[in-house]
């Protein structure tokens, strides 16, 4: 019953954003926009930032599991957080993401029991990271540009916070205090707060590649209040993906940007157009993934010749 309540009402507030989004937006404007639009520009700049996301995601992942950055666990850890990355993408609340802890590319144990507390650290850096990229554009649009740059540096504040707080883990249950081992790391929380920055410039590297593209403008700090405000959104949804809440939300921050409903419209739809590239990126990521480790069994386990 609770499970059947859940999706009706997930699936209802996708119907709803959804056809707010075609009421709302002129489409045969964005269908306009689109024709004029710089597909190599927007190909050539996203691909590779894709690829420099995943990168640091992986390289991250295994710096929160404390892991020895190897070309082997390298590997595997780049193709898992690709392929959650691109699930994330398509799933409420982008819990996509979850399915790295069972990708965790070492089979110590101590590395399995740190994968949930590696998980939640990630996800608080990252929500810091989007908190600092809005309040960012937001101070530089009030003349506040040294404060605005100071609120992007969010994840490195939030690390430290964190790592501040850990002598008090003593007070929680035995049960739960393994599962905080990863806050008393200092390196290991620095490191990971440093790499959450550079993802999130990554991101409003990738926003900004998309928006251009299809001839809408921006600043630095007008992209940085879109990313921020958009993903809050976004990560906050019960809709798959986003869907309809990052179309609205995009074109109701442009249009606030003063933008005219025609660029507004155009560039949330450029937005959207990232999604196939990460859900695309997110699949390769674990067909590769996946050779790779049965490649690496097979060599692991020779077949043995058979006797005549």
């Amino acid at each position: 019953m609770k499970h059947w309540l859940r999706t009706s009402v997930v699936a209802s507030i996708t119907i709803v954003c959804v056809v707010m989004t075609v009421h709302l937006f002129d489409w045969r404007t964005v269908i306009q926009a689109l024709s004029r639009m710089r597909l190599a520009f927007f190909l050539c700049g996203c691909i590779p930032v894709v690829i420099g996301m995943f990168v640091v995601r992986g390289i991250r992942w295994l710096t929160v599991l404390g892991l020895p950055l190897d070309r082997h666990r390298l590997w595997q850890s780049i193709g898992a957080n690709g392929a959650a990355s691109g699930l994330a993408s398509v799933t409420p609340f982008q819990l996509g993401e979850i399915i790295k802890i069972g990708m965790i590319p070492d089979h110590d144990r101590s590395a399995w029991r740190m994968g949930v507390s590696a998980f939640f650290l990630e996800r608080v850096l990252d929500l810091a990271g989007v908190i600092g990229m809005g309040l960012c554009g937001l101070l530089m649009r009030t003349d506040h540009a040294w404060l605005g740059v100071v609120a992007s540096f969010a994840p490195v504040f939030c690390g430290q916070l964190l790592y501040s707080f850990a002598p008090m883990t003593k007070y929680l249950p035995h049960r739960l205090r393994h599962h905080t081992d990863l806050l008393h790391d200092y390196r290991c929380v620095t490191v990971a707060s440093f790499l959450t920055l550079l993802l999130w410039l990554l991101y409003l590297t990738m926003w900004w590649i998309a928006v251009n593209a299809i001839h809408v403008s921006l600043t630095f700090g007008q992209a940085t209040l879109l990313l921020g405000s958009v993903m809050l959104a976004v990560v906050a949804s019960m809709t798959p993906g986003g869907l309809g809440v990052a179309e609205l939300g995009s074109r109701g921050v442009l249009l606030w940007l003063g933008k005219s409903a025609a660029e507004a419209d155009a560039g949330a739809i450029a937005l959207r157009l990232l999604t196939p590239i990460l859900a695309c990126a997110g699949a390769l990521c674990l067909l590769l993934t996946w050779l790779y480790r049965r490649r690496a069994s097979l060599n692991s386990h020779p077949t043995k010749p058979r006797k005549t």
